[in-house]
């Protein structure tokens, strides 16, 4: 999408949290939390968001040490994410 400068972008952010389920304390492995942050992508596309940024991290509670590679997984699934 072509923006001007003075075009807003609203978007939302994570750093792909991988924390044990709050109600059942199960864990999460990062390889379904990366699923689950393309559908949230594809969700925020959905619902006319601009931006989706995913924050880079190395640690175990985090799935977001490579975010271009969610990134990259979702761009051909959006039309305003890119």
């Amino acid at each position: 999408m072509n923006h001007s400068a003075h075009d807003m972008e609203i978007g939302i952010s994570t750093f792909l949290e991988a924390t044990p389920d709050p109600v059942t304390g199960a864990p999460v492995n990062h390889a379904e939390r990366l699923r689950h942050a393309v559908e949230e992508i594809m969700l925020a596309d959905q619902v006319g968001l601009d931006v989706y940024g995913i924050g880079e991290h190395h640690r175990p509670d985090y799935a977001g040490s490579a975010p271009v590679v969610a990134l990259a997984a979702a761009a051909g699934l959006t039309k305003r994410i890119g």
